[in-house]
């Protein structure tokens, strides 16, 4: 169903935010291939950025750092050291989410409203990562980590909102399908670079080494579709109006009483996407710690962590593979969303009780599979089901920065709550337990949005 034909939308190219006439309208016109591969390879480029220091790369130096390095206002848990750099770096990237769409909203330029955000972006997101990369202290981690993460989201919002600014509603499940697929290779290839940076040089400077080159490929994938002028020119429409107070506070608010569905789908991508971050939080101490796997710089024989966090991720990453572009085709031929959600949440949880009870590698990798079917399903659906909701077409890249705050904001408790979780429910017993609860609560509420079928 397309935006104008939902009850909880407005469909007016007007906005509330107080943007000028002028805008396109909502798109009607199929997308290229080529723009698809385009926007996909400079969103697998974006998720290369984090994918390899949050698979491989910042557990290994956020314990060598513990160990050797003052610790400051931090403790001697690596643990509570990764969670605390990773709860303040998710704030940062909380806030900015939207207000990086909402800005990209009112931008004049002749490359057009996105593109200037995403430019400037990726710069920032290299330079940032770079330094993370050789960070000497705990502090100067998290300070730099802190300025990646706000950075990133300078990219991504722009950068997601141009699906409902070019793609019309038919062809969304199909293209979200692709954005999920090139979320899943990063992760791959990130994890791929970091682990052989390490295995390639020794100790800190495989660290450093891994950054760094995430940060290139992460440019290297991105620029073809910067400098394609994919986007055309807004300069000469009117000037946007001053950014005051009321905006940024409108830049984290929807009248969920008017539009009651993208609330539900708000709720929805929060529940499962917290299942899937408390899941993956600890998954480098999970399988150290309870699975057995050997220390990465343990001269013992056997398969070492990172190694088995590589094996997991390729595993998870052939089983995404298989359904996330299928599944959005399907989604768009039938022309339902909410049945491909509910069902992927199962799979998810599903997931998450096989590592909760049976703490064994070839058992992990078999969760992993089902994982990875699961998250491929609800990455392609759940996106276009999204972007069916969205109130206004003016305000798309704000709108869209509120939604993905149903993933930042996981991102920021996953932390706390898998720390919580280890020590206070039983463990990884209680970790897994919890995920699963959260991914089926997120199926079922997906049936309260009523604007989609």
């Amino acid at each position: 169903m397309s935006r104008a034909a939902s009850p909880d939308t407005g469909g007016s190219a007007a906005t509330s935010f107080g943007m000028p006439p002028g805008l396109p309208a909502p798109p009607t016109r199929r997308v290229s291939r080529p723009w698809i591969a385009g926007l996909s390879l400079a969103y697998l480029g974006i998720n290369i950025a984090w994918a390899g220091p949050g698979q491989v790369l910042m557990s290994p130096q956020v314990e060598w750092l513990t160990t050797n390095a003052p610790i400051g206002f931090f403790t001697d848990s690596k643990e509570s050291n990764l969670a605390i750099i990773g709860f303040v770096a998710g704030i940062f990237a909380l806030v900015s989410t939207p207000l990086w769409g909402a800005l990209s909203d009112r931008t004049r330029s002749r490359w057009g409203r996105r593109t200037p955000w995403i430019a400037v972006g990726l710069v920032v997101v290299a330079v940032t990562m770079s330094l993370s990369g050789f960070a000497q202290s705990l502090p100067a981690l998290l300070l730099t980590w802190v300025a990646m993460q706000t950075a990133i989201n300078a990219v991504i919002s722009p950068m997601s909102a141009a699906i409902p600014d070019h793609v019309p509603p038919a062809q969304r499940g199909l293209v979200s399908g692709w954005y999920g697929f090139a979320y899943t290779l990063a992760v791959v290839a990130g994890t791929a670079i970091g682990t052989i940076s390490t295995a390639v040089w020794p100790s800190m400077l495989g660290i450093g080494m891994g950054y760094v080159l995430c940060a290139v490929a992460c440019l290297v994938a991105a620029a073809p579709f910067v400098l394609s002028r994919w986007e055309r020119s807004t300069a000469e429409l009117p000037r946007a109006p001053r950014f005051g107070w009321r905006d940024l506070v409108a830049c984290f608010w929807i009248d969920l009483r008017v539009h009651r569905d993208f609330g539900w789908a708000w709720v929805t991508r929060f529940l499962v996407t917290l299942s899937t971050a408390i899941s993956l939080f600890y998954l480098y101490y999970y399988l150290q710690d309870r699975v057995g796997l050997i220390r990465d710089d343990s001269a013992a024989a056997g398969l070492r962590v990172s190694d088995g966090v590589l094996i997991l991720t390729a595993v998870y990453a052939a089983s995404v593979f298989l359904t996330v572009v299928a599944a959005g085709v399907v989604s768009d031929r039938v022309g339902r969303r909410r049945p491909f959600v509910a069902v992927s949440a199962m799979f998810l949880s599903a997931a998450t009780l096989i590592m909760a009870f049976v703490p064994d590698f070839t058992f992990t990798v078999i969760a992993a599979a089902i994982l990875g079917l699961g998250t491929g399903v609800f990455t392609a659906v759940d996106f276009a089901l999204v972007t069916e909701v969205l109130p206004e077409a003016a305000d798309n890249g704000k709108d869209v920065g509120i939604i993905n705050l149903a993933i930042g904001l996981p991102n920021v408790l996953a932390p706390v709550i898998a720390a919580i979780a280890v020590q206070q429910l039983g463990g990884y017993v209680g970790l897994y337990l919890f995920a699963g609860a959260l991914a089926l609560a997120g199926g079922l509420l997906v049936y309260r949005i009523r604007g989609v079928r």
